[in-house]
């Protein structure tokens, strides 16, 4: 019995070794006044669209959440609150396992996660990739609506600390 139980505990701990793992502390730049915009592919026309938005990023209910309150100058209708939250063990950020954490030569912080979805309607593969640096914060959405097909890049919400 103690062998069955040494080898459960081995295929655990070889299957998420090498698994990419983010902390609260990865976030904790973010939390702050944000000025940017979003640029989003239109489905429709099939060309980009670009508007102001602002963020502005608070510390969430403990250590794992944010929370993310998006204003819209020119489209106050469309202002919302959203929440980033990390996992307790740091393999996933909102749901989405964390494929990628990597340290940039910029001092900036690259996450990216993926997950299956719909996007337009469809079936998707769907990528965000996340930047964050002490005066940039960046979130791409990209989607593979088949296999082999190239990534299309959805929206990108692009930020600049404000002062």
């Amino acid at each position: 019995m103690k062998y069955i139980i040494l080898n459960i505990i081995l295929l655990f701990s070889l299957g998420s070794y090498g698994q990419p793992q983010i902390t609260p502390e990865d976030l904790k730049s973010i939390v702050g006044t944000w000025d940017g915009s979003i640029t989003y592919l239109d489905f429709q026309t099939n060309k980009p669209f670009t508007m102001a938005a602002n963020l502005i990023v608070e510390k969430g209910r403990n250590e794992n959440t944010l929370v993310l309150n998006n204003l819209y100058p020119n489209e106050p209708k469309a202002n919302n609150s959203e929440k980033i939250k990390v996992s307790n063990n740091g393999t996933m950020l909102n749901k989405h396992i964390v494929t990628q954490r990597e340290e940039l030569e910029n001092g900036h912080i690259q996450i990216q996660t993926e997950h299956n979805g719909k996007d337009d309607n469809k079936k998707a593969q769907i990528r965000y990739t996340y930047i964050i640096g002490k005066k940039i914060f960046l979130i791409r959405k990209e989607v593979q609506f088949s296999q082999g097909e190239e990534w299309i890049k959805r929206s990108e919400f692009s930020y600049n600390r404000n002062k």
